[in-house]
């Protein structure tokens, strides 16, 4: 093969190289949250396609947005110890029941509380962006109890083509029992991420609520196996549990499944010394490009050189 047509065939794949790597860049850049606009939030409550009309919902502003997409808690939500790091979809579902219990216990204004509509669908305009913690109350219908989870939910919200939608839609996931149950139990068990637990409380107070009010009060420690069981309690109730004050230095996060709270206590660790690196290095793409194409053609002149001088 000639030199002229290798150095052809090389300049069309580093062409081709570089057309790559320019539409694959944009590819990661993400699209910036417009904080000044203002969205809607839709919420709907329905079970087996039936609409629950005059369901009681609140919203409560939890935490301001950035353009970037970062979190701070905002208004009274700002004193809880809780944290936005590491969490996936349960993480996300048991920092809603934490912040839940909380506002509940402390009975916090919700920047709306109102009834859905006969098709079981509530609609807020006007919203900030924001985070918004979305609760409702126990509804009654045909001998059952649909209890409505709470859940956090962002203003906007990430569409499927990656931008942002600030016309947001959710619905309600509930627990279900029903009517004739007339006692029930909750159960609460203490974990601690702390790697090690140096200066690691003695025992923590944990508070149990019926239907927001204080209705006992446990301690727990290694003397009863940091856990605890209340029987015999009214299964009409909604039940809760919070961590009446959370240790210095920790965050707290309480899980619910069933009748079981598990109250996770963690101590962050310190940060490194240097931060990682999270995204893709595009600078040495063009060093490598130019090396690797030097290499090439000192090879094709060796490789002509050598040509010549056995013709001769």
């Amino acid at each position: 093969m000639k030199a002229n047509t290798i150095f052809r065939r090389i300049g069309a794949m580093l062409l081709a190289l570089g057309i790559g790597i320019c539409s694959m860049a944009p590819a990661f850049a993400q699209e910036k949250i417009d904080t000044a606009r203002d969205g809607s939030l839709r919420v709907s409550f329905a079970a087996d396609g039936k609409g629950f009309a005059g369901a009681s919902v609140s919203v409560y502003h939890v935490a301001d947005l950035s353009a970037e997409g970062s979190y701070t808690l905002t208004g009274d939500f700002a004193a809880y110890a809780v944290s936005f790091a590491d969490l996936d979809s349960s993480g996300w579902r048991a920092l809603a029941q934490t912040l839940d219990a909380y506002a509940a216990r402390d009975r916090l204004t919700p920047l709306v509380t109102a009834k859905t509509a006969s098709d079981g669908t509530l609609r807020i305009s006007d919203m900030a962006v924001g985070l918004y913690l979305v609760t409702g109350e126990p509804y009654v219908s045909a001998g059952a109890i649909y209890t409505p989870e709470p859940m956090l939910v962002t203003v906007p919200g990430m569409a499927d083509d990656g931008t942002w939608n600030y016309q947001v839609a959710v619905s309600c996931k509930y627990s279900y029992r029903t009517t004739d149950t007339e006692k029930t139990y909750r159960k609460v068990q203490k974990v601690w991420k702390d790697s090690g637990g140096e200066n690691r409380p003695k025992q923590i107070t944990v508070q149990l609520l019926q239907d927001g009010k204080v209705a006992d009060t446990v301690i727990l420690s290694q003397a009863n196996n940091w856990e605890y069981t209340w029987h015999s309690l009214d299964s009409s109730s909604k039940w809760q549990v919070v961590e009446s004050s959370v240790p210095s230095g920790y965050t707290v996060r309480i899980a619910q499944e069933g009748s079981l709270f598990v109250i996770t206590n963690t101590r962050p660790s310190p940060p490194p010394n240097k931060l990682p690196q999270t995204g893709l290095l595009w600078w040495p793409v063009p060093v490598l490009l130019t090396g690797g194409l030097a290499l090439v053609i000192t090879g094709l002149a060796v490789r002509r050189k050598q040509g010549e001088w056995h013709e001769r």
